[in-house]
């Protein structure tokens, strides 16, 4: 069974509107978030056709699990989103699964693939803190030059960033996050930034300290299947696939095409059902996800 499913767009004080050039999205001038695979209750994908239509994927997930393999998990396990970079996001930091459990949560490790930047846009990955007592003094005397990792990016790079990584994306960059369903960041850093109400964003140090690695000063590029499998596929004419046990997750990233006898376009969420067969035409680029 193909699903397609509708997004859910989340503004933030560091959003903007690429979005709407770039996949047509009906945004504000402040989307930082399109969660386009979530079943977190924090924002949700809704079926937009055939059978199950209108229903909630946290609803098809509880109700119908046989769409996905009959997974044991208790909670539908990933979250797709695309981010919209106008300005720096905070430094931040995620808990991983044992820390988020007082959060009756998921922990978040998460990966990123660059789709578009400007010319020498920067990234957070890591840091050069050998001890927490270093990392502290550093974060207290404000001096995030020595402590961050920063460099330069381009499009098409991919990262993986592990729960306990510190790290920030900066202006000018919009990228596809696949993550472990959480919506828990801490944040370290935040450059005395007001929310949309005119109040300061709180900041975590204490519980960034908990859970942050170190050292940390590893940029890994390469992914690891731990949490969920990620995989980049270019299109050409036709391909034959056949969805994992627990489904396919599917986001198309550029180009027109069909899944099967339906149109499919860049910046669409597709999921398919579990070992479902299913044929792509067109010029696509495409990310599956699959756990």
């Amino acid at each position: 069974m193909i699903m397609f499913l509708k997004p859910i767009f989340i503004d933030k004080v560091w959003g903007g509107n690429k979005l709407k050039k770039l996949f047509n999205y009906n945004t504000s001038n402040n989307c930082g978030e399109v969660w386009g695979i979530s079943a977190h209750k924090n924002g949700e994908s809704t079926i937009l056709n055939g059978y199950f239509k209108g229903y909630k994927l946290s609803q098809l997930f509880n109700k119908h699990r046989e769409l996905f393999g009959n997974y044991k998990g208790e909670e539908f396990p990933i979250l797709v989103k695309i981010i919209n970079a106008k300005k720096d996001l905070s430094i931040q930091v995620h808990p991983n699964d044992n820390q988020a459990k007082k959060y009756d949560s998921l922990g978040k490790t998460e990966c990123w693939y660059i789709i578009d930047s400007e010319k020498d846009t920067e990234i957070i990955i890591g840091h050069h803190a050998k001890t927490k007592e270093e990392y502290v003094n550093l974060i207290n005397e404000g001096n995030y030059t020595k402590l961050l990792n920063k460099f330069k990016i381009q499009n098409g790079d991919y990262f993986y960033i592990d729960s306990g990584t510190i790290h920030a994306i900066c202006s000018n960059t919009i990228l596809l996050e696949v993550q472990q369903s959480s919506d828990i960041t801490f944040r370290v850093f935040d450059y005395k930034r007001l929310d949309f109400n005119n109040k300061l964003r709180t900041l975590h140090i204490k519980e960034s300290v908990e859970c942050v690695n170190i050292p940390d000063n590893v940029v890994r590029r390469q992914h690891n299947n731990e949490f969920f499998s990620y995989e980049l596929v270019d299109v050409f004419e036709e391909r034959v696939c056949k969805a994992h046990q627990h489904g396919d997750y599917i986001v198309i990233l550029e180009g027109i095409g069909k899944i099967n006898d339906m149109e499919c376009k860049a910046g669409d969420f597709i999921m398919i059902s579990s070992q479902y067969a299913y044929h792509l035409y067109g010029n696509l680029i495409i990310q599956k996800t699959w756990f």
